[in-house]
């Protein structure tokens, strides 16, 4: 009966050790998806609470997406030394310990990162990683929206490079793959970036009529996850519109709009690009006193992200110039070990021959002494 009993009590053990630990990884799938989409309207507060949370993290293919959610905080922020550093951390569990998917998505993230600093070459590298990757690997259906994520940074170096023409079917296709997966709702701030992408090209190549209705899509998948990031950027690119269209009231209606959201956001890109704007429209309105306010604003919010930037990129230099100087290193040492080993294979075989040619000479000496005394 005792043992009866006692395997019982080891059986409910066991059951609650393997619920317990099914409910945190439940809990923490949760958390990540409810973080990953706090980042876009309190990048602040989503830091907060990842750093709060990882330290109880075991599992790699968790701590990366931990880390890739702080990493995109710290985008949004714009704190550039910040997002590499906790990017190359996820890089490293996952080179170590992570499954294909870990790596495509830490690689295709750095990828991204490099793109916006304007660094396409180190971009296209860390991208092409990624698609390796994509197309290699045996990726489960449920995260092949990662894929998109692939485009659109090919996209956004494609516009740098070619232009908007040759951009336009990578940001189309991938809102198109980001579309099949909105089930997961991260993906509706992906379309909706998507759309933002489509949008800013057809401004470009100025049909307003597609660019208007591209911002407004972005805004409609916007709304529907409360993404304060994307849904200000698409209100920035309809008050452009509307500038364009001298309807400068409406213009200044939306921005008015995405100014009152600024506070909560904290993005310094948008703050002053928001400020251009509505500086822009009040001169074309005649309103001098709001003109000259918005540009000081303007020119304020410039100077502290000249200085941020500036300060961000000198790290990022210095960190690609050491890991170019570490590359040259290994290569310069490769070189000596090859032209060391080169030698030493060169003394064996002169010794080798050396040592022939002083057994034949031996041989023939001996020759000739034989034939001498046979004489």
């Amino acid at each position: 009966m005792n043992k009866i009993t006692l395997q019982k009590v080891k059986l409910i053990m066991c059951l609650l050790f393997v619920f317990g630990y099914a409910t945190a990884q439940v809990n923490l799938d949760s958390l990540k998806t409810e973080l990953n989409l706090m980042v876009y309207n309190n990048p602040k507060e989503a830091l907060r609470r990842v750093e709060e949370i990882y330290p109880t993290i075991t599992d790699p293919s968790m701590q990366i997406s931990y880390l890739l959610t702080s990493a995109n905080a710290y985008a949004v922020l714009k704190n550039h030394d910040a997002v590499m550093e906790t990017a190359l951390k996820a890089k490293k569990i996952a080179d170590e310990k992570g499954s294909p998917v870990n790596r495509l998505q830490v690689s295709g993230f750095i990828g991204g990162q490099y793109r916006r600093l304007g660094l396409d070459d180190k971009a296209l590298l860390y991208i092409n990683e990624a698609e390796e990757v994509f197309k290699t690997e045996a990726i489960p259906d449920s995260l092949k929206y990662l894929g998109g994520n692939i485009l659109i940074v090919k996209g956004l170096i494609q516009r740098t490079s070619l232009g908007c023409e040759y951009a336009l079917p990578y940001f189309k296709e991938a809102a198109n793959v980001y579309k099949k997966y909105v089930s997961k709702k991260i993906n509706l701030v992906s379309v909706a970036i998507a759309h933002n992408n489509i949008a800013d090209c057809y401004i470009e190549i100025n049909d307003l009529d597609a660019a208007e209705f591209n911002f407004k899509e972005a805004i409609k998948y916007s709304l529907e996850v409360n993404s304060g990031h994307s849904l200000a950027y698409a209100k920035m690119g309809l008050s452009r519109i509307y500038k364009q269209e001298d309807e400068n009231e409406k213009a200044i209606t939306l921005l008015k709009e995405v100014d009152a959201d600024l506070e909560e956001m904290n993005d310094l890109s948008i703050k002053k690009e928001v400020y251009k704007l509505l500086s822009e429209n009040y001169k074309a309105i005649k309103d001098t006193q709001n003109y000259e306010r918005y540009s000081q604003l303007y020119f304020d919010e410039t100077k502290r992200i000249i200085a941020e930037e500036k300060k961000s990129l000198n790290t990022v230099v210095n960190d690609l110039s050491e890991e170019k100087e570490k590359s040259q290193q290994e290569t310069k040492s490769k070189f000596i070990f090859i032209l060391l080993g080169a030698i030493l294979v060169f003394i064996v075989i002169m010794s080798y021959m050396a040592y022939k040619i002083v057994k034949k000479r031996k041989k023939i000496n001996q020759k000739k002494e034989q034939v001498d005394k046979e004489q």
